[in-house]
């Protein structure tokens, strides 16, 4: 790990909601928000579509923005303890960023409503000033990981840190929008396998110290 690495900033964590309240509107937020247009979509109509009163809703959510963040933060959880997990298992780097890749993969295939509703139909200019747009500590690990990479001469250092987290979140972004253009027609999970050669192609180091040890292939 670098010593200059940053300390560990604490994800905001979703405020308490009522455990009736969530398991009522989710399904609900999940349909309008990933089928529908975002500006069409109003309070009123989820409370009704879920058999609540808007008086209820409004209490726990201003307006729909704050509702739709809400529950984005809330389906991230899983996800983020998935991506934490995957960076902290044994194995080089260039392993732990594949299993990185695939816990997303993986997590998005199960959930495409979700990701629809993140990469697709979410208006970012407006999710970017809310404080739940931030993918703080997977983010973190993951440049952590990728400098540990680059300190044992295992991954590229000819590029910074944060160039290649970029990369591995727009090889995952592309994939997605790609997989829900075409229908869902084949594994998003199976991208991963087909990404493999190129991720290990664009991070690795291709003239590594004789001190170094290249990376095993992982089965």
């Amino acid at each position: 790990m670098s010593k200059n690495a940053p300390k560990p900033i604490p994800e905001p964590a979703p405020k308490a909601i009522p455990d009736d309240v969530v398991a009522r509107l989710e399904p609900v937020v999940k349909r309008v928000f990933s089928e529908g247009d975002f500006h069409r979509v109003d309070m009123r109509s989820i409370a009704r579509d879920a058999g609540m009163s808007f008086t209820t809703i409004y209490r726990h959510f201003s307006d729909k923005e704050r509702l739709l963040f809400w529950f984005i933060a809330y389906w991230l959880t899983e996800l983020q303890q998935l991506a934490l997990e995957a960076l902290d298992s044994k194995g080089t780097a260039i392993e732990r960023i594949r299993r990185y890749l695939l816990a997303h993969f993986s997590f998005y295939e199960r959930n495409p409503e979700v990701g629809r509703i993140i990469f697709v139909t979410v208006p970012l200019e407006r999710w970017m000033r809310d404080d739940t747009y931030r993918y703080r500590e997977p983010t973190r690990r993951l440049h952590q990981v990728v400098e540990e990479g680059q300190q044992t001469d295992e991954l590229r250092s000819d590029v910074k840190a944060e160039v290649i987290v970029d990369l591995t979140a727009a090889i995952f972004n592309r994939a997605f929008i790609v997989w829900e253009f075409k229908k869902r027609v084949y594994s998003l999970t199976g991208q991963n396998d087909v990404i493999r050669p190129l991720i290990e192609s664009a991070l690795l180091n291709p003239r590594p110290t004789s001190a170094s040890r290249r990376p095993r292939r992982a089965g």
